[in-house]
């Protein structure tokens, strides 16, 4: 099978495809220094046709590195879809050939978490930086319900 190629021929009369690759994580794009993908994607999942549409059914995973929100030490972290669904309308794919590169790799980009923080989430610098982060929210605040009275007025 060629990678993210899906020969829809092959899927006409009720077929599904079996997809099960590990793919070189060069699709995601560009490397830049705070973002790295050194590790393959695995990919497994199927593929089949509905009457009018394509159905790509998918399960991804790879390995990222992100520098930690409080020390800036690169951190790996897994990324993961377990449930990836993408449809395309057979009628938009020209020439018999679908590559979903470009959806896989927005579903994973997608997927990127916005901080990461080393061993664990208790980074060793925390205690550092700990002064100037903001306090953790009152609880004990009173609410005020302007119409709370309501049912009491006659």
């Amino acid at each position: 099978m060629l990678a993210f190629k899906i020969l829809i021929d092959r899927l006409k009369g009720g077929h599904t495809l079996k997809i099960e690759e590990a793919l070189d994580p060069s699709f995601l794009g560009p490397e830049e220094p705070e973002l790295l993908f050194k590790t393959k994607v695995t990919v497994k999942g199927e593929t089949y046709l509905t009457d009018d549409h394509l159905i790509i059914h998918l399960k991804a995973h790879t390995k990222v590195l992100i520098p930690c929100a409080i020390c800036n030490q690169m951190t790996e972290k897994d990324l993961e879809i377990d449930n990836f669904y993408y449809t395309e309308p057979i009628e938009e794919i020209r020439g018999a050939v679908f590559d979903y590169s470009e959806a896989l790799r927005e579903a994973l980009l997608i997927e990127l978490p916005r901080t990461v923080e080393c061993n664990g989430g208790k980074c060793p610098e925390r205690a550092i930086i700990a002064p100037f982060l903001r306090a953790e929210a009152r609880t004990d605040k009173t609410t005020h319900l302007p119409f709370a009275d309501l049912d009491d007025i006659k």
